[in-house]
């Protein structure tokens, strides 16, 4: 039973980190490729809402343990699944061209200064998680 027992949790192991890794090249992908994002139609054509929206779609792939560099108690994951994207969008500055391009076309699209709906600022605060740990992991 023992050697069952190993050998089931070193296949879940597995599984685990090879989706970790996959969501990891997805993000990848639809950051550095806004094209090959899956069309939304809440976009309206606009590629970089179509990436912001699939970035948002990956949140739950940022680590659990993961914290802003410099400030140990900003837990974006944690505001993601919250929905809260008046957190996030003024409490975290982004430093890199294509995060704060793709964060203007979420923000057009599913924050409006706070105007959106509560699905909608749920999305923003999804993807603007992802754009930040994206910003933070690639300086």
């Amino acid at each position: 039973m023992s050697k069952l027992l190993k050998l089931a949790f070193g296949f879940s192991f597995c599984a685990v980190v090879s989706i970790s890794h996959a969501d990891m090249a997805k993000m990848n992908q639809y950051y550095n490729n806004p094209k090959s994002a899956p069309k939304v139609k809440m976009c309206k054509g606009n590629q970089n809402c179509n990436a912001f929206y699939a970035l948002s779609r990956q949140w739950k792939s940022i680590p659990n343990n993961y914290r802003v560099p410099g400030c140990s108690d900003c837990k974006i994951k944690d505001e993601a699944r919250d929905g809260n994207g008046y957190g996030l969008y003024k409490g975290y500055s982004l430093s890199q061209d294509r995060a704060i391009t793709l964060s203007d076309a979420g923000e057009n699209r599913f924050y409006r200064g706070g105007a959106a709906s509560p699905a909608e600022e749920r999305i923003f605060a999804e993807g603007r998680a992802v754009l930040i740990y994206l910003d933070n992991k690639k300086k």
